[in-house]
C-alpha cells in the first residue's frame, strides 16, 4: 500500500510545488522591484551631492 499511497500523494506534492514557486516568483518581483527603487535613491543622492553647493566651513 506504500507504492498506492505515494502515487495518490504525488498531486498535492504538485500542488504544493506549483504553491511555493509562485511565492518564490512573487518575492522575486520584490526583490527586483525594491532592488531598482534603491538604486533610483542612490542615484538621487548621489546626483544631490554634486549639484548641492560646498558647505560653508
Amino acid at each position: 500500500m506504500i507504492g498506492g499511497r505515494v502515487i495518490m500523494e504525488a498531486p498535492l506534492v504538485d500542488a504544493e510545488l506549483l504553491t511555493l514557486k509562485r511565492r518564490v516568483d512573487s518575492l522575486e518581483e520584490q526583490v527586483r522591484t525594491l532592488t531598482a527603487a534603491n538604486l533610483a535613491l542612490v542615484r538621487s543622492i548621489e546626483n544631490l551631492q554634486r549639484t548641492a553647493p560646498a558647505p560653508a566651513d
